[in-house]
């Protein structure tokens, strides 16, 4: 089943519910529904080539939204975007745009202007739509994903791997949850297939544009269930230490994945917001793999959640052998998702041998016999210093777990000597004591080695769902290395 073919079947059922809320409007399921048929006609006028992927970058999740879905009716592929991936959309094929009048222009392309007039007419005169007159089309989504690196990455999502997600019998809104901030943004597939799942069982699918803003929509909506990545849960915990007066008394979870969280940082998000917490692991490529509530797994150290029925994952070392329960490696999995995500990419609908194919994401771990993932950190994250070995997702554990430091972030970067050393950028509360970081990690049991340099930021750099961009924070202390 289509998610717009439920959300139709919604605005038949319980027209005036709240399909769509933000601080400045809210969209019933019977006005999305005649939204997307609305667009759906202007789309229709512009004689696009359906062979080709249309761009959707609008600034208002409702009309992102319904933009998106009356193009996927209408049988073309769409890549929800925001104006910095403008740059990326000719290696990826792109040369439609629909933008707002806020947004830039794609260079080279079919720009297509959005306004008010692609919205149906609303009051006592307007016809009413019978909706449901055209056929479904599985088309598939286009997202550019960076992870830590920083680069934009593009992706596609089989359409048929989200009619997968959606008829999952565990999902975000699968719980007694009825109204469901979603804080990541509707450009990565982790905001856009949240609020699939939140529309696809007729639930609100609530908006913030920022951390003072959500908490005001909490207390004022009564919003049970927030969905954030790691920084904008750890960001909304700040808020909320700034701001006390704001009242979150209907909130009943909050759902965090896009990277890890230390336990200082999970037991100040549980005491700040709401008491639980759930974890959730996976990946653009490969979708959810693991989710469990926090108190359920906090003794286990680096736990995420227990793997999930449909996911096959495995431990394995760096020649693909399957090591035993309880055995540290690199993890690998594979899902129907990615199945379908990998047949589009390989261009057929069923290659020999595609089933045998594994999604490395780069992290290392462990599961236990009792089917709980663990997490130690990412390939990428470990700093080879003169053949001793360190996490540098550790280093960042630690010192993020001192008063005077906010965040960190730790590289390897090249010496003079050619070998790597250790780096590390800090955010500090206040004065960080340079001199007393090198001290603490070199004492700590688990580094027992001082960084060769330590450089204090007022903040660093980050990607969409708040990751720490390496390759960008390497740039940022070779230049202040530079500079002296």
């Amino acid at each position: 089943m289509h998610v717009v073919d439920m959300i139709y079947f919604w605005a038949r059922t319980v027209p005036d519910r709240p399909a769509i809320l933000q601080p400045e409007m809210i969209t019933t399921f019977q006005g999305l529904a005649d939204g997307i048929e609305s667009i759906g006609e202007r789309i229709d006028r512009l004689n696009l080539d359906r062979r080709e992927p249309v761009a959707v970058s609008l600034a208002n999740p409702s009309f992102l939204l319904a933009t998106i879905f009356a193009l996927m009716r209408a049988g073309y592929s769409v890549a929800p975007v925001n104006p910095a991936l403008y740059q990326h959309f000719r290696p990826a094929g792109i040369r439609n745009l629909v933008y707002d009048t806020q947004g830039q222009m794609l260079s080279g392309g079919r720009n297509i202007r959005f306004d008010m007039s692609w919205l149906p007419p609303t009051g006592p005169d307007a016809p009413k739509r019978s909706y449901g007159h055209r056929p479904t089309s599985v088309v598939d989504l286009i997202f550019f994903t960076s992870g830590t690196t920083g680069l934009p990455k593009k992706i596609v999502q089989a359409g048929k791997a989200l009619e997968q997600l959606l008829n999952y019998p565990f999902t975000c809104a699968s719980g007694a949850h009825e109204k469901i901030l979603i804080m990541p943004g509707l450009t990565s597939t982790f905001g856009f297939n949240r609020a699939c799942e939140v529309l696809n069982v007729g639930k609100t699918a609530c908006f913030a544009p920022d951390s003072e803003s959500a908490l005001s929509i909490i207390g004022l909506f009564g919003i049970d269930l927030v969905i954030a990545s790691a920084s904008q849960a750890l960001g909304l915990t700040e808020a909320k230490r700034k701001q006390p007066e704001y009242q979150l008394e209907s909130l009943q979870a909050i759902l965090v994945a896009g990277g890890k969280i230390g336990q200082q940082g999970i037991a100040g998000i549980r005491a700040a917001l709401c008491r639980n917490f759930l974890w959730q692991y996976g990946s653009t490529e490969g979708g959810v793999v693991a989710v469990t509530p926090f108190q359920l797994i906090e003794d286990i150290p680096g736990a995420v959640g227990f793997v999930l029925p449909w996911a096959e994952l495995e431990i394995v070392d760096e020649g693909g052998k399957p090591l035993p329960p309880g055995s540290e490696g690199l993890i690998r999995y594979r899902t129907p998702q990615l199945l379908e995500n990998q047949k589009v990419a390989a261009g057929s609908t069923g290659q020999v041998g595609l089933q045998d194919q594994w999604f490395y994401p780069g992290d290392i771990g462990s599961v236990t016999a009792e089917g709980i993932l663990c997490l130690a950190g990412r390939t990428s994250d470990v700093i080879n210093r003169g053949g001793v070995k360190v996490s540098g997702a550790r280093i960042e554990e630690i010192l993020q777990a001192l008063p005077q430091i906010k965040e960190a972030g730790a590289c390897g970067v090249a010496g003079p000597s050619g070998l790597e050393e250790i780096w590390i950028a800090v955010v500090a509360n206040g004065t960080a004591d340079i001199a007393d970081i090198k001290r603490h990690l070199s004492e700590h049991s688990d580094v027992r080695i001082a960084p060769d340099e330590v450089f204090v930021f007022d903040e660093l750099p980050r990607g969409e769902l708040g990751k720490v961009q390496k390759y960008r924070l390497k740039e940022l202390m070779l230049g202040r290395k530079r500079d002296g």
